[in-house]
């Protein structure tokens, strides 16, 4: 019965999907195509019914079927099945019922690395370095950060209890928290980085975001008068294309287009601006790199393409697609997010880079709005300036971000600057010098990983394991054994003058890290800009009018 349910299912599902999309397009190509698909689908799950090794379970097997069809298209177009609602409503309005606190994986452990502030996890006293162990008695181990988050969320109001396991106490303790409406801010920071220089990070597009941002020009106007502007979109992923256009909005006129979308089944929509601006003509530079995507560069194409910001930075990454959701299952809350129309901003050009669909057999080429050699068309900003149409956006200025050395990066990735941060805080809860590490401190954290076996090797040291490792299965490592050893005294000497030539960049993360520990997450941010080579450049272009002109206007 259940192998006929299913046939029967196919078979009706089959004739309405493709005599409908016939009707559409009239294509007997087309219609061949979906025809045979359908056909083959059809069998191939009755042959796997009828003849496989164990019972299947139905909906797994179509479910993998779906998400393998998605695969074949865009990385945004997905299937939703689990809170679907909640996380869009997330996604849009930076809102979520839970905890508020932020959690990472720290030695292999789901760890928390800073509480919210006014939320139910600060307020009973959750602390960054806890390591939560259990969920309403059910062991995280293996968990992933994403399902540890997803069931830390869930309807305002409801309990969950936690079990916790606090570095310095030797046994674990029970919390039991209510879960409350959690508002993520999409200002990060704001200040004032220069005299009359004007700084704003923001950290995303939600339906919130313009209001913050102009909240925050309307508190720095108060403190003194903006005589120039940085919005930096680092990192930013973009979010609500409303909420783009208004903060565009913010630095020009009413009535200019900021940006179009288009698809094949999508007829054109325009978004033009319609408010008056705050800042009209306050000379403006924006912060860009390749974690600014959607949102962040309609905001940094437009403005650049309007000749009205300078771009500082490094390319960004190029998500150029508009999504819309469709709910499959109201009941079971299941929804599948489509990607219908590309961006385009004011000088034409296409902001999705060239990853995906131009070698792929599913998608029609000829339906495609872009093409290959799209990128040796000729595109001008309102100035008649050149610029890219290679996918994401090219910033003006290009400026490299600091480089990470190999000890410094190791000493991050094993979370020692997070977990010396958090026993130095347990151990001095206030900070005797405060905002500055001094030598007693520095030695401080040199004995830390010294105690946690911090070691790591350069690429000539792991090479030379592998050496040696192959002389033993050779049967030749007494001869060559001595020789290895004595290369790896070399490189043992070298690592020591690598960590010391490091100084100064430990110096500054752990400073940044103990900061985050004892004031908090916008101070860290406030004191990182002061060594910021980006921002720097933003500042030398923005207090010489004649070098920022020429920007703009060569």
């Amino acid at each position: 019965m259940k192998r006929i349910y299913i046939s029967i299912f196919f078979i009706f599902y089959f004739s309405l999907f493709s005599s409908v999309t016939a009707q559409k397009t009239g294509d007997e190509d087309y219609y061949a195509s979906l025809k045979r698909g359908w056909q083959y689908m059809q069998q191939v799950y009755q042959q796997l019914n009828q003849h496989y090794v164990e019972e299947i379970n139905p909906y797994p097997l179509m479910k993998a079927g779906i998400e393998g069809m998605l695969d074949q298209l865009d990385p945004y177009t997905v299937f939703l099945e689990e809170d679907g609602e909640r996380r869009l409503n997330m996604i849009t309005t930076g809102k979520y019922g839970g905890l508020g606190m932020e959690i990472g994986l720290r030695n292999q452990q789901i760890t928390v690395i800073a509480p919210i502030d006014d939320s139910p996890a600060s307020r009973m006293g959750i602390q960054a370095g806890d390591i939560i162990k259990k969920i309403d008695d059910k062991s995280v181990k293996g968990w992933s950060i994403d399902k540890v988050s997803r069931t830390l969320r869930g309807k305002i109001g409801t309990k969950v209890t936690l079990l916790i396991q606090r570095p310095g106490l030797s046994t674990p303790f029970e919390l039991t928290l209510t879960r409350a409406e959690i508002i993520l801010k999409d200002v990060s920071f704001a200040g004032f980085v220069s005299p009359g220089i004007a700084y704003v990070s923001l950290d995303g597009f939600t339906d919130k975001a313009p209001r913050e941002v102009k909240e925050a020009i309307e508190k720095m106007q108060q403190e003194q008068t903006i005589r120039a502007f940085v919005l930096d979109l680092r990192g930013n992923p973009g979010g609500l294309l409303e909420s783009a256009v208004q903060i565009v909005n913010f630095f020009v006129p009413r009535g200019k287009v900021v940006v179009s979308t288009r698809g094949y089944r999508e007829k054109e929509f325009v978004f033009k601006t319609s408010n008056d601006p705050i800042l009209p003509k306050v000379p403006l530079a924006i912060l860009v790199n390749g974690g600014s995507a959607s949102a962040s560069e309609i905001v940094a194409g437009s403005l650049q393409d309007m000749d009205r910001a300078v771009i500082i930075g490094q390319p960004t990454f190029g998500k150029g697609l508009v999504q819309k959701v469709y709910t499959i299952d109201k009941h079971r809350d299941v929804k599948l997010k489509i990607t219908t129309a590309k961006y385009y901003i004011p000088s034409g050009r296409c902001i999705q880079k060239r990853d995906y669909g131009l070698n792929n057999k599913v998608l029609i080429h000829d339906s495609l709005t872009m093409h290959p050699d799209s990128a040796h068309i000729f595109y001008t900003t309102l100035h008649k300036r050149p610029v890219k149409d290679r996918g994401g956006i090219y910033p003006d200025v290009t400026v490299t971000g600091d480089s990470v050395g190999y000890v410094l990066m190791q000493l991050i990735r094993k979370s020692m600057f997070f977990d010396f941060a958090v026993q130095f805080h347990r151990e001095h809860p206030k900070w005797a010098q405060p905002l500055v590490v001094t030598d007693s401190i520095f030695n401080s954290f040199n004995d830390f990983i010294n105690k946690r076996h911090f070691v790591y090797k350069l690429e000539a040291g792991r090479e030379l394991d592998k050496i040696k490792s192959l002389a033993s299965e050779r049967g030749y490592a007494d001869q060559i054994a001595p020789l290895i050893d004595r290369l790896k005294e070399t490189f043992r000497a070298e690592q020591a003058k690598e960590i010391e030539k490091s100084k100064p960049s430990i110096r500054k993360y752990l400073r940044l890290e103990l900061v985050s520990k004892y004031v908090s997450k916008s101070e860290r941010e406030r004191i990182a800009l002061q060594t910021d080579k980006q921002l720097k450049k933003a500042l030398e272009i923005l207090q010489n009018s004649d070098q920022y002109q020429k920007i703009l206007n060569p």
